[in-house]
């Protein structure tokens, strides 16, 4: 059993300010394409800001954000190098994009879609971090829409949802289902919050950091926030999603080469 990077998930305020640049290109490309066929106030919408609420609601929703989010396959996923065999297979493929929030356009932004799933109900039932001492925000109601003071929280607490949606799906969500497992080999099948044995993350941007860890520290009693020095101007995240994988060794599929004996004389 090991863990391995299968998927990235980008966090964003608007199309425009995609972390990824190959993604943002292909997604723009197509959302342009699209925007001609769809309603004036869809297209307000995709075009508008979502890092802060309106100015007239700012006053009662200082701590409101708004991001748009995506899952996309990693792009390492089927690289050839000495010792791969060693590594289980993915469940994903690279840059296959498995969910993106300009798709699942109702549910994302309006998240009365989810208010009566019983983890929307009961308060600490899905947070990040510990309720109510300290969390980060809720799991559900699964939207772009977080209430958060510090914006990398904020936009950690939108990639645990989207990753949720994903790999442990959900009615009414728009999303491409991920592969099943194969013979020898046991995929995770299900992601928790805080919770390290199901998943961890790994930051790409703003800042590009080695280690591995889940979202919901409690950062109270300490000197600096866990957002300090991670805060982006443009309000872009990216985290590289890692989770274990259990398979059996590959044997008998490697060449080592042959030889012709022949008989004497």
């Amino acid at each position: 059993a090991h863990y391995r990077p299968d998927s990235v998930v980008s966090v964003y305020s608007n199309m425009s300010n995609h972390p990824w640049k190959e993604v943002k290109v292909l997604l723009k490309q197509a959302v342009e394409t699209a925007l001609p066929n769809l309603d004036e106030s869809v297209r307000h919408w995709i075009k508008g800001n979502g890092t802060e609420p309106a100015p007239e609601l700012q006053s009662s929703t200082r701590n409101l954000r708004y991001f748009e989010s995506d899952l996309l396959g990693h792009p390492l996923t089927d690289l050839v190098f000495p010792g791969a065999n060693y590594i289980c297979d993915s469940v994903t493929r690279p840059l296959v994009p498995y969910y993106l929030s300009l798709l699942d356009l109702l549910a994302w932004r309006n998240p009365i879609t989810e208010n009566l799933n019983r983890a929307s109900l009961v308060p600490g039932l899905r947070e990040v971090g510990n309720w109510p001492v300290n969390t980060w925000g809720s799991v559900y109601p699964r939207s772009g829409w977080v209430q958060q003071s510090s914006p990398p929280k904020a936009a950690a607490v939108i990639a645990q949802r989207t990753a949720d949606i994903v790999i442990n799906g959900g009615q009414l969500r728009v999303r491409k289902q991920l592969r099943g497992g194969r013979v020898n080999l046991w995929p995770p099948y299900r992601i928790r919050e805080n919770n390290a044995s199901t998943a961890k993350w790994q930051m790409l941007h703003p800042v590009k950091q080695k280690d591995c860890t889940v979202f919901g520290k409690n950062d109270l009693a300490g000197i600096a926030d866990w957002g300090g020095g991670k805060v982006d101007s443009k309000n872009t995240y990216m985290w590289s999603l890692w989770r274990p994988y259990k398979c059996c060794p590959r044997r008998g599929q490697v060449f080592l080469g042959s030889d012709d004996i022949h008989g004497y004389p």
